[in-house]
């Protein structure tokens, strides 16, 4: 899917209705990259020091859809660096499909009050139970921010638990069931995103939340938060997915064969 808003940076327009739409585009496109730029730098990211690295990044923003700098985690600016590695990966056949895979944690609202009692009166468990430890594992939010879906399947793996259990467990129950953000970055092909949630799926793996977007030159990135793999690692399910990936790129290498061998008969008969 190629959007029409990735217009250079200077580019000149006339004021009509679709070029002030396109312009108003560009101001939100350009908010983002220099609140992603001021982070990085500040934080004293390498990268971003390096001699064009403005151009590079503003070139990754101006490829994509407006919605993704609207739609991405701008307090998350490390994120963002992923994604344009990614898709630079995706740009060689070798390395493609590029395949990032890391834990993340998603906190549903509620009351501060609430969250501080529970915080304060989990100290002591937490001490005395390594798998209350575990549950406490601090991990990043996800790319794209908190949404209603996930807040809400946060909470309801909150009601799930034992409603005789200890307060403090119910209000960490939510570290118990860890997610997995999976992004992929490869050609841009139709029914491509059937074929990634078919993929995930076929490893056992349930879309909590997914976020796909077209380059105007011809490439994807696509998002997933998932739950369903059991461990808090991510090598393993790095192995499955590349495993699944090898397996679809085997049986479309044969039905092209197929399709190649049919055709050559069919000109066979004609002459």
């Amino acid at each position: 899917m190629v959007m029409d808003d990735n217009e250079s940076c200077g580019s000149r327009v006339h004021d009509t209705p679709s070029s002030l739409t396109q312009t108003r585009q560009q101001r939100q496109k350009q908010e983002v990259y220099n609140e992603v730029l001021r982070r990085l730098r500040e934080s004293r990211n390498e990268e971003a020091n390096r001699p064009g690295f403005n151009d590079e990044l503003w070139a990754h923003f101006n490829r994509l859809p407006t919605r993704y700098a609207l739609d991405v985690n701008v307090e998350r600016a490390e994120d963002v660096l992923i994604h344009k590695r990614l898709l630079h990966l995706a740009q060689d056949p070798a390395t493609r499909p590029a395949i990032e895979v890391r834990l993340v944690q998603v906190q549903r609202n509620g009351n501060p009050d609430d969250s501080a009692r529970s915080d304060s009166s989990s100290n002591d468990i937490v001490q005395s139970s390594p798998r209350m430890s575990s549950r406490q594992s601090i991990h990043p939010p996800p790319a794209f921010g908190s949404s209603p879906n996930l807040e809400a399947l946060a909470l309801e793996a909150s009601k799930s638990q034992d409603p005789e259990s200890d307060s403090s467990v119910h209000a960490n129950s939510w570290f118990s069931r860890p997610l997995h953000e999976i992004t992929f970055s490869t050609e841009d092909k139709p029914k491509l995103l059937s074929q990634l949630t078919a993929l995930l799926a076929e490893i056992g793996l349930n879309i909590q939340e997914a976020h796909a977007f077209s380059t105007v030159d011809g490439f994807s990135l696509d998002v997933f938060v998932v739950d369903g793999w059991p461990y808090e690692e991510t090598e393993q399910l790095t192995v499955a997915l590349e495993k699944e990936v090898l397996k679809i790129e085997v049986i479309l290498f044969f039905i092209l064969l197929v399709v190649a061998i049919v055709r050559v008969w069919e000109l066979s008969q004609i002459n």
